[in-house]
């Protein structure tokens, strides 16, 4: 399998979201994206490279029993086959998308660098496309979304105060929803951070520089949970992993991006910079409302009437309408609005089931936390990081939007956190390798760790 079509199944989930907005108008293309990545998976299968033992032995015991209690529900339940489909794919897609990076890190040197190249590609396009819709106005063709204008743009306001300024909106960038864009753009930063803070690279001081741009964008975005989540995620590691210093440089790189971005957001446009700084600072009023509506008031109703089954995986899922599926607040008559991915999974196969597929789940988080906590300092344990970290943010994230229903954004942050999958062959000793002798790596993790006067060399196993 080739190492260049690999990296482009990884930038698949982006590239069908483009072409579905502005090309195809049409949800066959994901069944074109999907059948494209799970081709690739069975061709690494078939050649003996998948790294599916590096998955934990208690995810697929806990997908097992996801997986069996779903089908009989599905069965009786009597819906269309399509509506269980989007259900599995909602729920199993961005773990092959894992397998596939896995596969490719392990092939590819460097290869976390490219991957790095290629967020930082989308972030400039996204942000561009943003800035040039915001700047063009709202009902300029070009935050039309399938003919429809200013389809999927959001009001930049404030529950208490509505609209901060007239005219002034949260732009959807090259995605059909602005929720897309503020949760892939907040997925695609937060991965950048992590690798520039912590993969061990050293690098020159432009690409630091241009993280005032991806702040730039998350404010544009009005995506006050991106921005909240951001911060505070960065800062956690930022304090945890400190060590002889180190952790003094990323506050004061992290404190400046921030500082600076919103000093010079003040300077250029005052008025501005006072509604960007409402938006989000609402987010600490909004949080106990959001709660209460999606997760406290409709989880007396799942424990009600949804403890053990529901109306069958995918019923609700983004998609499934096309199935006979619907919203869950649709199909449900909820204490609160439910636009949670706790209520939604619990209302299509119970709150019991639910919770089998979501510890299976943070078993592979724990297993990123694992490669990160023995291989600090690579740029494979950044990637790890970034996802351990992701995943954490988006449980948060899910009690107050419907996140995991969003596959644009699972699987993109699957396919950036393939170190998860990778593993350690062995840990060489620089002595004992032999004069003229050859270590083969298939992805080589220089780390420049020292035990006394002695340095290893750690190899991600093939």
């Amino acid at each position: 399998m080739g190492h260049w079509w690999l990296l482009f199944v990884l930038n698949v989930p982006l590239l069908q979201e483009t072409v579905r907005k502005y090309l195809i108008h049409s949800d066959l293309v994901f069944l074109g994206g999907d059948v494209l990545v799970l081709m690739t998976l069975i061709a690494i299968g078939l050649q003996g490279r998948l790294k599916v033992k590096n998955v934990p032995m208690a995810f697929f015991v806990l997908s097992g029993v996801f997986l069996s209690v779903t089908a009989v529900n599905h069965a009786m339940s009597g819906n269309h086959i399509g509506v269980y489909g989007v259900g599995l794919r909602a729920t199993f897609l961005p773990l092959v998308y894992m397998l596939v990076s896995a596969r490719y890190l392990s092939v590819v040197e460097n290869g976390y660098e490219r991957i790095f190249s290629c967020v930082n590609i989308w972030i400039v396009i996204i942000g561009i496309m943003a800035i040039t819709q915001i700047a063009l106005g709202k009902d300029h063709p070009i935050n039309a979304v399938w003919g429809t204008s200013a389809l999927g743009v959001g009001d930049f306001a404030t529950t208490d105060k509505g609209v901060l300024i007239p005219g002034m909106f949260r732009p959807t960038s090259i995605f059909t929803h602005t929720g897309k864009f503020g949760q892939v753009i907040f997925t695609l930063v937060l991965f950048k951070w992590c690798y520039l803070l912590f993969s061990g690279v050293r690098r020159s001081a432009g690409p630091y520089a241009l993280m005032l741009f991806d702040l730039t964008v998350i404010l544009i975005s009005g995506q006050r949970a991106a921005l909240l989540f951001l911060v505070l995620s960065i800062s956690i590691v930022v304090v945890c992993t400190r060590q002889h210093g180190a952790g003094v440089w990323k506050v004061l790189v992290l404190s400046l991006v921030i500082i600076s971005g919103l000093s010079g957001a003040w300077v250029a446009k005052p008025d501005m910079a006072i509604a960007v700084y409402e938006r989000f600072a609402s987010v600490l009023t909004a949080i106990p409302i959001r709660l209460e509506g999606n997760l406290w008031l409709p989880i007396q109703t799942v424990m009600e009437d949804h403890l053990i089954s529901g109306e069958g995986l995918g019923y609700f899922t983004f998609g499934a309408r096309s199935f006979g599926g619907t919203l869950v607040y649709e199909g449900i008559k909820l204490e609160g609005l439910g636009e949670s991915s706790l209520i939604r999974l619990s209302g299509e196969v119970g709150l019991l089931i639910a919770m089998t597929i979501i510890l299976a789940y943070l078993t592979v988080v724990t297993r990123a936390w694992y490669f990160y906590r023995n291989h600090n300092g690579s740029p494979a344990a950044s990637g790890a990081l970034f996802f351990g970290m992701w995943m954490i943010c988006l449980m948060f994230w899910s009690n107050t939007a419907d996140v995991f229903a969003n596959s644009i954004v699972t699987t993109l942050g699957f396919g950036l956190g393939g170190a998860t999958l990778c593993s350690l062959q062995r840990t060489y000793e620089a002595q004992v390798i032999p004069e003229g002798g050859s270590i083969d790596p298939v992805n080589e993790i220089l780390q420049g760790r020292r035990e006394g006067t002695r340095k290893k060399l750690c190899l991600l196993q093939e």
